[in-house]
């Protein structure tokens, strides 16, 4: 099981998001702010996930959406470094949209064609001929390059190259897994301790939201920033004032005030 810290800070960054979500729905618009509130949805998500898959021991399925947590904070970086939000959402909904008219192409498939799911309205398929006249490039991010930049080269050495082991076939794969349904020993996992997941899923969600808050078009107070601090000093065990400042938060939203402007 997760440390109670941990349990209680996932719970404080879902209150603190859900409560940004909430306000963004009426506020944000265009492509940038709404991907953005739509990766601190993501964000919050994933990190319950990976609370939920850690608390039942299944610490390897808990990487691979660690991987993914840290795939997303690298796009931030990479979209926002290079205002790269517009040509992102374009090249996505081509990609959505070949996708479903290919399924409803295939013979196999026939019954796609009155989906609901795969249907497209006149203006989509107007947008996607209009796109495709652009002859739109996208050229995935970099994970090295992108945390490089950044001067966090170690998060791709000892967090994404090392959550990719989990996500991509390996030859050890299962083996964990093996020991862990069949109770047989000796198991070689038993005494391995798996609390730097948990560590570093709430250390990657509180990079995720700060990224989210910088390169969005409003400006959120700094409590918010401070917030996120001190999460990451209690996690890591050091003098914090974190209940305070989420106490802060809480009455700032029961009195309906602001956090981003």
């Amino acid at each position: 099981m997760m440390r109670q810290c941990e349990s209680d800070n996932i719970e404080r960054l879902e209150v603190v998001s859900k409560w940004l979500l909430l306000k963004l729905a009426a506020k944000a618009n265009g492509v940038r702010d709404i991907y953005l509130r739509n990766a601190l949805a993501k964000n919050i998500a994933l990190l319950r996930s990976i609370e939920s898959l850690f608390n039942q021991q299944q610490y390897n399925q808990g990487y691979i959406l660690f991987r993914s947590l840290l795939d997303r904070f690298v796009y931030l970086c990479y979209l926002h470094d290079n205002n790269l939000f517009k040509e992102f959402e374009e090249w996505t909904f081509i990609k959505v949209y070949e996708h479903r008219n290919n399924a409803k192409a295939d013979e196999r498939f026939r019954r796609l064609i009155n989906d609901p799911l795969f249907k497209s309205d006149p203006s989509e398929s107007r947008r996607y001929t209009e796109l495709k006249k652009k002859n739109i490039e996208w050229h995935k991010p970099d994970p090295k390059n992108v945390l490089s930049g950044r001067g966090l080269d170690f998060l791709y050495k000892f967090g994404y190259d090392y959550a990719s082991m989990h996500t991509h076939p390996m030859g050890s794969d299962g083996d964990f897994e093996f020991h862990q349904l069949t109770g047989l020993e000796p198991n070689p996992h038993k005494d391995f301790s798996y609390s730097e997941l948990s560590v570093n899923s709430i250390l990657i969600a509180t990079l995720g939201m700060r990224e989210s808050m910088n390169a969005m078009s409003f400006k959120f107070r700094g409590i918010c920033y401070s917030f996120l601090d001190e999460i990451c000093k209690e996690i890591n065990n050091e003098e914090n004032d974190c209940k305070n400042t989420f106490y802060k938060i809480v009455m700032l939203i029961s009195n309906q005030d602001h956090l981003f402007t």
